[in-house]
């Protein structure tokens, strides 16, 4: 086999969807097949009962120079919130009901491989959120903040009041609210009738769910802004959920602010689809 010049500088990470036995196949595949590159491949150490593989590593804790993951979207938000401010690259191969933050298809990780120790793919910066409530901050989130009915309260309307950089935007009667980046713009906030947004741009959208008046609809703000959210007085509990991921209880006169966040989400790219014909060719 020819010898691929760099490949020995590379730490791979492999981080598969551990209840799928087709994932877990291809990440011991993507191991073997990388460490006959010369690449140094350590898998999730969460795995360990399920798969033998010598080399493990921790999300966050333990330094690779990039981590690819083996599933869906769910396995790929999961992973952003364990790496925190970390910034290391992600490699995303696509095996879950949901891909659509995963370009790589599994039949192609040898030349997904090689195209990675060559230098060969495209990295994409994409803007994530952060969140804290009462002071206190939650993990990140690539998609969104979703503030909901909950529980008893489920069959109940909740009562929000929402401003941008301290101006009144509008009050919310009903399900809920949805904060976005662009990247979450095809995903829960596009379900609640929110405008698509190109994952490049930098931008902020507030989504509302199921407003019971026609004064509250979906609006685009500028990435600097600050979005303040109040749990009005006269609302039942609600919750907050970060990327689906992760939630936080919210109770009436409880505080959200929402903004930019100084850490982007990094993804290296090799079989990049255009953006419109992946997202609306179920439509064609």
């Amino acid at each position: 086999m020819e010898e691929i010049v760099g490949a020995l500088q590379v730490k791979l990470g492999v981080v598969p969807k551990f209840n799928s036995p087709e994932a877990l196949e291809i990440a011991a595949d993507i191991l073997k097949y990388a460490e006959s590159l010369g690449v140094e491949a350590f898998i999730d150490w969460r795995v360990k009962d399920a798969m033998t593989w010598s080399k493990r590593f921790a999300v966050a804790k333990d330094h690779v120079d990039v981590i690819v993951i083996v599933g869906g979207d769910g396995t790929v938000l999961g992973t952003l919130q364990l790496l925190g401010d970390s910034i290391t690259p992600l490699i995303t191969v696509r095996y879950g009901k949901r891909g659509f933050l995963c370009d790589v298809p599994p039949f192609e990780y040898k030349v997904m491989i090689e195209r990675l120790v060559q230098g060969k793919y495209r990295v994409h910066e994409y803007m994530r959120l952060k969140a804290v409530v009462n002071g206190k901050p939650l993990p990140y989130a690539l998609n969104e903040y979703a503030i909901v009915t909950n529980g008893e309260a489920r069959s109940k309307v909740g009562r929000l009041h929402v401003m941008k950089n301290g101006e009144e935007v509008f009050s919310i009667v009903g399900d809920g609210l949805i904060v976005a980046s662009p990247v979450g713009s095809t995903a829960y906030s596009l379900a609640a009738g929110g405008p698509v947004v190109d994952p490049l741009m930098e931008a902020i959208i507030v989504t509302p769910l199921a407003p019971a008046t026609l004064c509250s609809r979906p609006v685009v703000l500028p990435s600097s802004s600050t979005v303040e959210i109040t749990v009005r007085s006269d609302s039942p509990p609600l919750e907050l959920m970060a990327d689906g991921q992760y939630k936080h209880p919210l109770k009436p006169g409880d505080k959200v602010r929402i903004w930019k966040s100084p850490k982007p989400a990094m993804f290296l790219r090799f079989f990049e689809a255009d953006f419109y014909v992946k997202l609306f060719s179920r439509c064609m």
